[in-house]
């Protein structure tokens, strides 16, 4: 059944696998927090300052109920100053259809025509010159059955080993797919609600430094035993997750008891060339990558059922007693610095590449009208702003003078937030 209740505030993508970028969902979120404020007052205009908006929205589930009583909303963009300058709003009728008279523009504003079914917000850009063509729009009906959902590609980059703490430094992108015409919604009132009855993922344990970001709608994560699972709604369509967090080895050897509760096409491991060797159901080294300075062993398997179980073990990783000829040293302040500065620009190369690798080239209009996600000030937030620069230069709306500064004193600070750190 369609619920018409206000939908409740709650992406690295590998590189051989394009998927939509983490400045697009940046824009999601930024159109969803608009969508919280109440309506603006329209000024009067004149006859010949305004233009009607007008078209459907439509049930994209077969035998759905006609999309009747939904908010539609028109935002009026302005894309030179990253801003959302005007928003009206209205009802469908009974057949879906709807019509708003907003101010007229030309470019570089244009407008974002947006519905809440209650469940989460499409929409569609409309620019100046199309404002009078229809706008169609679909939602669909909800479910709480997972058997649609799927994981196509499920790629893990290791690009921080290190050896004399034994910890793994983990980034893991996933694409997603909900085959069916309805809305996956996780029934979270349901006293009977179950771990396998959530959308699901499973990590190491005594995993930390967990963070997930997504294309999907607005949604929370909750951690499990097992790992973590998501609240987010998922209408059909192709999906992006982009999961971080770090993992502890010992004595050289890391063990993942790796499960796909939805199965998998296709599941990658990148590790760096002489660190170690990766086992695991149907995992073959494949090829090396290069990303940044540093060359990457592919093991890769296709073809993974739902609820199949990898187990990944990793072997042959660094050890302390390797280090030991030139322990004075390696206890050192120097080189405790020289640590952290390589492992943020590791993590900086990698963001950087499977970001820019990924992106489907959609404009983003008022991305930087919100802040990156993570608290601010901190090494997430950083990357995360800078993942989001290189989107902007890769489009052309930054020069290359203003980028290359931005970006150096970004990485600026994610090293001397790690050095402040330690000196403390």
């Amino acid at each position: 059944m369609r619920r018409k209740a206000a939908t409740p505030m709650s992406n690295i993508v590998y590189a051989l696998f394009p998927r939509p970028s983490l400045l697009f969902v940046l824009v999601v979120i930024a159109t969803v927090l608009v969508l919280t404020q109440p309506a603006h007052s329209v000024v009067a205009q004149s006859p010949e300052d305004t233009v009607t908006i007008s078209g459907q929205v439509v049930n994209g589930t077969e035998g759905g109920e006609s999309p009747a009583e939904l908010t539609v909303f028109v935002l009026v963009i302005d894309e030179s100053e990253e801003a959302i300058v005007e928003r009206v709003e209205t009802v469908t009728g009974i057949n879906g259809t709807f019509a708003l008279e907003v101010v007229e523009v030309s470019e570089p504003r244009f407008y974002r025509v947006v519905v809440d079914d209650g469940i989460y917000t499409p929409y569609v850009d409309v620019l100046p010159d199309n404002a009078e063509e229809e706008v169609t729009l679909t939602v669909y009906d909800s479910t709480t059955s997972l058997d649609e959902i799927s994981v196509t590609t499920y790629s893990i980059v290791i690009p921080v080993i290190d050896g004399s703490t034994g910890v793994l430094g983990v980034l893991a992108a996933v694409n997603l797919v909900n085959s069916g015409d309805t809305v996956y919604l996780a029934d979270l009132t349901d006293p009977a609600l179950t771990g396998f009855k959530l959308l699901r993922f499973n990590l190491p344990e005594g995993y930390q430094e967990l963070t997930v970001e997504s294309d999907l709608p607005s949604g929370n994560v909750m951690e499990i035993s097992t790992g973590f699972a998501i609240s987010n709604p998922v209408p059909p369509g192709e999906y992006n997750m982009v999961i971080s967090y770090t993992a502890t080895f010992d004595d050289g050897k890391f063990a993942y008891p790796f499960r796909l509760p939805f199965g998998a096409g296709s599941v990658s491991i990148l590790i760096p060339e002489d660190n170690g060797t990766v086992s695991g159901l149907g995992l073959q080294q494949t090829d090396t990558v290069t990303i940044g300075d540093e060359r990457y062993v592919k093991y890769e398997g296709t073809n993974y059922e739902r609820s199949s179980e990898l187990d990944i073990v990793i072997t042959g990783l660094p050890k302390p007693d390797l280090q030991s000829q030139v322990l004075d040293f390696f206890e050192s302040v120097q080189f405790r610095i020289a640590i952290i500065v390589s492992v943020a620009l590791a993590m900086i190369a990698i963001v950087a590449y499977v970001i820019i690798a990924s992106r489907r080239h959609q404009v983003a209009s008022v991305a930087n009208a919100i802040q990156p996600s993570g608290e601010p000030g901190t090494r997430s937030a950083t990357v995360a702003a800078i993942a989001e620069l290189d989107e902007m230069h890769e489009l052309g709306k930054i020069d290359e003078g203003e980028y290359s500064t931005r970006r150096g004193r970004l990485m600026r600070e994610v090293i001397n937030a790690e050095v402040d750190q330690l000196s403390h």
